[in-house]
């Protein structure tokens, strides 16, 4: 059995994995996802729906940057593969580059629930896209339709991503990790990411895959790099099956 759990980052939802979820279920995966419920969406945390510890059972969690830390401590101990989309351990950087960084994270707090904070989620979604084009014209109701509770959920989820400082609670030491960075991410700085990498090698048993992609941003777009990550679950899963 293979089956997954999907957790999206800061000021996102779950509908950004219909693509990712299309491609899986196709090739009989079994998908779900958990929900923070930021916008017009009831919060979800969902459960593995195998837990046997069969060698031939793959539970892949799929965290994209802040999802990492966001995602149920259990199930993502429980999970025997990990893939982290443009995640970190420590967001801020140590040095001179996490001046700016400190500010401009302080700006967007400051601009939840206050006339400002339309215009800094819209900025926001642009940065996480580019290099690549969202429309903001058709998705502005889903951006920008923050409900009371989701903007506490908002605004204590933007804490803990400047607050965080380690790995995510609950990461199994043994669980097969693959990391994907984009070249052009406008969000995390190279520092970043060398730090989750660096953790990482620390903390699992197996040293993380890491795939580069050079011609996306913060929020993975294409259909090819998906495709690229099911290529290295089914090969990984094909592998434990001989």
């Amino acid at each position: 059995m293979k089956e997954i759990i999907a957790m999206h980052g800061w000021a996102g939802d779950s509908h950004q994995w219909s693509n990712w979820e299309k491609i899986f279920k196709s090739c009989d995966w079994e998908w779900q996802t958990s929900e923070r419920g930021y916008k017009d969406i009831s919060p979800h945390t969902s459960k593995w729906n195998h837990t046997s510890n069969h060698v031939e059972l793959k539970r892949v969690a799929i965290c994209h940057s802040l999802g990492s830390h966001l995602i149920d401590k259990d199930v993502l101990h429980s999970a025997t593969h990990v893939v982290l989309i443009n995640s970190f351990s420590r967001f801020i950087p140590t040095g001179k580059e996490n001046r700016p960084i400190k500010l401009a994270l302080n700006r967007m707090m400051n601009a939840i629930d206050s006339p400002n904070e339309a215009a800094m989620l819209r900025k926001f979604q642009i940065k996480a896209y580019k290099p690549n084009y969202i429309d903001l014209e058709s998705s502005e109701s889903n951006i920008l339709h923050i409900s009371h509770s989701g903007r506490l959920r908002l605004k204590n989820d933007l804490k803990l991503l400047m607050n965080s400082n380690s790995l995510p609670n609950g990461l199994n030491n043994s669980s097969k990790v693959l990391i994907i960075n984009s070249e052009q991410d406008y969000i995390l700085t190279n520092q970043t990411k060398e730090k989750l990498a660096e953790d990482l090698k620390s903390h699992l048993e197996d040293e993380p895959k890491t795939i580069n992609l050079k011609d996306e941003g913060h929020s993975i777009t294409k259909i090819k790099n998906i495709k690229k990550v099911k290529q290295w679950l089914e090969f990984d899963h094909a592998k434990n099956m001989v």
